[in-house]
């Protein structure tokens, strides 16, 4: 698996890369088990790196970055953030949004990027915190992929702005 070389460690908190064995507490995080499925599938390929942030062996967080065939090529794409609600503003999202951002630099990546949804607020105050800029609007197409045959299930666009933030 192609994934964080090195942990990150801040206080309790452990941000690692992603493994099969992580999926019951990636499920809740990532907004259902078959999600959780489809991208540590894309991570053991290769096609992408999937972290979680684990505190006393409790999974709280989870983050991707897709490669290549990310919203705003040719700069990897991170998304998925997901942080557990009690355990919110206590820095794990920025310690996952850094780690990322490192891997991408060890990687030879200029620049990152992401989208986040039009009306979400606090999610795009958030990432200005972090250095993201607001670059343009953009109509994300996702789609939902069985991970057991690879078939898409269902499919959508929605509002979204891409930010960016070079990296250092």
């Amino acid at each position: 698996m192609r994934a964080w070389q090195g942990d990150h460690v801040t206080t309790r908190l452990l941000i690692r890369p992603a493994r099969r064995s992580d999926l019951d507490g990636v499920g809740p995080l990532a907004g259902s088990l078959s999600r959780a499925q489809v991208r540590l599938q894309a991570a053991e390929r290769g096609d992408e790196s999937m972290a979680v942030a684990v505190l006393a062996s409790w999974i709280v967080g989870v983050q991707s970055i897709r490669w290549s065939r990310g919203c705003d090529p040719p700069h990897p794409w991170l998304y998925g953030l997901h942080v557990t609600p009690e355990v919110q503003r206590q820095g794990i999202g920025r310690a996952l949004v850094q780690a990322a951002e490192d891997l991408g630099r060890r990687r030879g990546a200029h620049r990152m990027t992401l989208d986040v949804d039009v009306d979400d607020a606090g999610a795009i105050a958030f990432y200005q915190a972090l250095g993201y800029v607001v670059r343009r609007p953009h109509q994300h197409r996702w789609r939902s992929v069985d991970p057991q045959t690879g078939d898409v299930i269902a499919e959508g666009t929605a509002a979204t702005l891409i930010m960016g933030r070079a990296l250092r």
